[in-house]
């Protein structure tokens, strides 16, 4: 998104889209809106469950909304947040998920400027996607978010309090080797 050019210039075709997995609370929203921010590109924010509608034909119109405006704002970042909630694999009995489905491969297939707009998708449950959307010219990159290691989670709590004022009691790498994580 900084420089197509550099893609254009070597000939190939930069990524349409990352699909970011890894368990809940890994930060995976935050490095797609970080990256968004590094670029200086707009962020749009679909959420997989806020886009399902009882009603036929909405949750599609939805997608292409939200596509659109990213179009219309470009460069842009199109994040799909819990894709996996309407992006599941087809079946006969998914009447829903099936029209959902077949939007989204529609509308990453007709991303008209290549490098303008890229789509991270976001899961917990990367093997419940369909696997269409796993194909070249769709997410054509995963990137497995895991859980952070004492270092990461330091740098973490780094990031978060910098700039701010703490207690001379207030020991950071304590605080990271006693919270979750590898």
């Amino acid at each position: 998104l900084a420089d197509p050019e550099t893609f254009r210039r070597l000939g190939i075709d930069p990524p349409s889209g990352v699909l970011l997995h890894g368990p809940p609370g890994t930060g995976k929203t935050l490095i797609a809106r970080a990256v968004a921010n590094e670029v200086d590109a707009h962020f749009e924010t679909i959420s997989g469950p806020e886009i399902v509608s009882k009603y036929k034909g909405e949750s599609e119109e939805r997608l292409r909304e939200a596509f659109e405006r990213a179009e219309d704002r470009a460069p842009s970042i199109l994040f799909v947040d819990e894709i996996d909630s309407i992006a599941g694999s087809r079946d006969d009995d998914a009447d829903m998920e099936t029209r959902v489905v077949a939007q989204l491969l529609t509308l990453m297939d007709g991303l008209e400027e290549r490098g303008r707009v890229i789509v991270i998708g976001a899961t917990n449950r990367v093997d419940a996607i369909d696997p269409a959307l796993r194909r070249g010219g769709r997410f054509d990159r995963e990137i497995e978010i895991g859980v952070p290691d004492v270092g990461g989670r330091r740098e973490i709590l780094d990031v978060h309090t910098g700039g701010v004022p703490l207690a001379d009691d207030v020991d950071l790498d304590r605080i990271a080797e006693h919270t979750h994580g590898v």
